[in-house]
């Protein structure tokens, strides 16, 4: 069992905090296991059943709540007694008005509400509600990274004989094992199907992928947005998962779709993207330029919630699209703020920021030497910023074999994507 520590690490922080804690991913990630998981450990640290209430408002059973007013004398019911209890909603984006609901709870003072959601509306909105971090605490949920995918295969390098079967089997974990999750991304449910010595399930695994995407695409964009179109739709999230991690926008989506003889107005397409945005099928990423420290509103680039739902959508992306994708996604399992970034110029694939500290970060599709010299160039003008001057620089390639003979000149540090994935801190 993959345990997701940092997860389970701030839900445990959050536990007694007077704020509701809003758990917000995409659907299928894995946010109904930590939920589950948490509330096991609660029982084992001495939480009497009756103080923990669990509610899945997409299956929910009978005599449960389904509406928002019936969410209030449901608890009201089996909040009577004296203590501590913990209350977790999941999937509570299904109930209309339960906002209202759930802000009431807090009232109580010995309440503890855990809400899990699939919808990046629903945590926008009680942001700009509640001042930010006033009334809620908000985990940033993810599917598998790297690090915890490898743990699935692990018993495959205990199971190793002597001290050469192990190192074999390190490197099959470290080599076989970052292949498939390149290919098929880091749902939990896929990582499963694939978690024998051999990739005889990857068929198995690339129909449930293909299930999943269907299934956020149904549940999250179609039903609770209310969308008509359901083809305008999709060519959309394709067009979005072909030029993953290039920049792109309304207007130039809008284009290609004319090309493909699919006429539809700006507007249209914006509310579309925006339906795709509140799903977590797909995430913008701002431009900043790093002299101004300003955003552009155009040259934003758009990445998926799971590199795996590009393989599901169609196979049109490049190596490069798919390594930034997997890219954006750590970067913000780990806190940092994503953008990308501009300095006169020339691009800076990803600058990031959490609190005070800032990373700046190339990636390389090959080892051709105009291609890194111009990756490199970029790093180089940092220097004349004196408040980026110092800050951490990375330069990460897809392949193994990575020349090296720049690395002292700009000040960064390389690695391959594998291992860059694996760090503990950047």
């Amino acid at each position: 069992m993959v345990e997701r520590t940092a997860y389970l690490d701030r839900m445990r922080l959050l536990k007694d905090e007077p704020r509701v804690k809003m758990i917000a991913g995409i659907r299928h990630g894995g946010k109904s296991f930590m939920l589950r998981r948490f509330i096991a450990e609660l029982k084992l640290s001495g939480v009497d059943d009756g103080h923990i209430i669990h509610v899945n408002f997409e299956n929910a059973a009978p005599g449960e709540p389904r509406t928002a007013r019936q969410i209030e004398s449901f608890i009201g019911e089996k909040t009577e007694g004296d203590g501590k209890y913990y209350i977790f909603f999941d999937e509570i984006q299904a109930v209309a008005g339960w906002e209202k609901t759930v802000n009431a709870l807090l009232a109580r003072h010995n309440f503890s509400v855990y809400v899990a959601v699939s919808d990046a509306a629903a945590l926008l909105k009680n942001s700009a509600r509640t001042g930010g971090q006033k009334k809620y605490a908000f985990i940033n949920f993810k599917p598998f990274s790297f690090a915890e995918y490898k743990q699935v295969f692990a018993p495959a390098v205990e199971r190793g004989g002597g001290l050469l079967s192990k190192a074999v089997a390190v490197r099959n974990l470290n080599g076989s094992v970052f292949k498939r999750f390149f290919r098929y991304g880091g749902f939990p449910d896929v990582c499963a199907r694939l978690s024998g010595d051999e990739d005889a399930d990857a068929e198995t695994a690339s129909e449930r992928l293909k299930n999943i995407y269907a299934s956020i695409l149904l549940s999250d964009a179609i039903r609770r947005a209310k969308i008509r179109d359901v083809e305008l739709l999709e060519h959309i999230a394709n067009i979005i998962f072909t030029n993953a991690g290039k920049e792109n926008s309304t207007r130039k989506i809008t284009e290609s779709l004319r090309k493909r003889r699919y006429a539809k107005n700006l507007s249209l397409v914006r509310r579309y993207i925006k339906t795709l945005e509140n799903s977590f099928l797909i995430k913008k990423v701002s431009c900043c330029n790093l002299l101004t420290g300003k955003l552009a509103q155009a040259n934003a680039k758009y990445f998926t919630g799971d590199h795996g739902l590009i393989v599901a959508g169609q196979n049109g992306a490049t190596r490069e699209g798919i390594a930034k994708n997997i890219l954006l996604n750590d970067l913000e399992r780990r806190e940092f703020a994503v953008y990308s970034g501009k300095i006169k110029n020339k691009i800076i694939d990803f600058f990031a920021k959490r609190g005070n500290r800032f990373v700046f970060l190339q990636t390389v599709a090959d080892c051709n030497d105009e291609t890194l010299e111009q990756k490199i160039d970029a790093l180089r003008l940092l220097d004349n910023i004196e408040r980026f001057s110092s800050e951490k620089r990375y330069v990460v390639f897809l392949d193994e074999d990575m020349p090296r003979k720049h690395e002292a000149a700009c000040g960064a540090s390389y690695f391959s994507l594998r291992d860059f994935l694996l760090l503990e801190d950047i």
